[in-house]
């Protein structure tokens, strides 16, 4: 008798282990389009399994088309450590130019996602999209958005837009098979400085204008590689960061941007604020059942020597929510010699950061492009 209550007891405990597996895979595999390619899903499990590893992968704007001292290919992350980011940020601002609104080629753009892809890196496209009213830039602020859904005035003018885009990621293809690709549209817009933001817009026409464009590129345009990511500025409430949510069948990443929290001016009490938005963000995440992460922040010019090890890594590791952050991703080095100002975000070689920032880069908890492929998704 107790023999088979020894056998029913690990049997039951068997079970429970299978399920609590399975359970876990299918929660992480709830991406919200159902034709994801298997490459698409396999990504968003492997941040999944970052997250929920308590480890963060590091990512760099521009990282790999110009740098402080330089233009072309290269990276200021690889000259101080030794190792490419993990995450790489590209914008498409100015798409249908050349170039995009950082003077970078778009066919270099599609050329470094493929190149970085190819050694286990991980892109993510942002968009500041011009305004098509006035056809300047995302900072003219003359509202537009409700002009631009069907039968609006610049509705073809948004399309042809989104068409462009379309073609773009259709043409990141290696070996017949689709690159996935992070996309975080409309970023930032609890505040009022891009025409899609804030006042600028109508909370119900901005959440109009995210569900548009999933549908859009999902559904009309077959777009299957792609993981959506909703990205607040610096907020403070749960309220506030999903008072223009739009909707767990949109997003698959919740994310925030802050900046503010790590300038030289910044209060301790601003400072330690980062937490509270970390925790809020990995905590709606969990609820949802998607993934969270830190997708722009850092210290304009480097100006604090230990900012890598002393500011952004406790905050990232302050305790078991903040560590669920499954990337974080600092802005770009600005060519010093094209902008003529100190606009960089991560140490170039020789910088008095340098040192930090690889003592940075050692800790385990952090993820460098050679470090992903030690990520394993069953």
């Amino acid at each position: 008798m107790r023999k088979r209550l020894i056998a029913a007891s690990f049997l039951i405990g068997l079970l429970a282990f299978n399920f609590g597996i399975a359970e876990k895979k299918e929660k992480a595999s709830r991406l919200n389009d159902k034709k994801a390619t298997k490459e698409t899903v396999d990504l968003y499990h492997k941040l999944y399994e970052v997250s929920g590893r308590a480890q963060t992968v590091f990512g760099h704007q521009d990282d790999l088309a110009y740098g402080y001292h330089w233009w072309g290919d290269g990276s200021d992350v690889k000259n101080v450590t030794g190792d490419y980011p993990g995450l790489y940020g590209w914008d498409m601002g100015e798409m249908g130019n050349e170039t995009n609104l950082d003077g970078v080629a778009f066919s270099d753009i599609k050329r470094y996602i493929k190149e970085s892809y190819v050694r286990g890196g991980i892109s993510t496209l942002s968009w500041h999209m011009i305004n098509l009213k006035q056809k300047t830039s995302s900072w003219d602020t003359t509202r537009v958005v409700d002009e631009m859904f069907e039968g609006g005035k610049y509705h073809q003018d948004f399309i042809n837009k989104l068409d462009l885009f379309a073609d773009f990621i259709n043409d990141l293809e290696i070996d017949g098979k689709k690159i996935p690709v992070l996309f975080r549209p409309w970023h930032e817009h609890n505040g009022s400085w891009f025409w899609w933001g804030g006042k600028n817009v109508e909370i119900k026409d901005y959440v109009a204008l995210w569900q548009f464009t999933v549908e859009y590129l999902r559904d009309k345009k077959g777009l299957h590689n792609i993981i959506y990511v909703y990205s607040t500025d610096a907020f403070n409430s749960e309220e506030a960061y999903l008072e223009r949510y739009p909707g767990d069948k949109y997003v698959d990443i919740l994310g925030f941007d802050d900046y503010g929290a790590f300038r030289a001016n910044a209060t301790p009490e601003r400072e330690a604020w980062i937490i509270k938005e970390l925790e809020i963000v990995a905590k709606l995440a969990d609820q949802k059942n998607k993934i969270c992460a830190f997708t722009e922040t850092g210290l304009e010019a480097v100006t604090d020597d230990q900012f890598f090890t002393k500011k952004l890594l406790k905050k990232l590791n302050h305790n078991e929510w903040t560590k669920k952050a499954a990337y974080v991703m600092l802005w770009r080095n600005a060519n010093y010699e094209k902008e003529q100002r100190d606009h960089f975000y991560v140490p170039y070689k020789g910088h008095s950061s340098a040192q930090d920032f690889t003592e940075f880069k050692e800790d385990p908890s952090i993820l460098f492009e050679s470090d992903l492929s030690n990520v394993k998704v069953n």
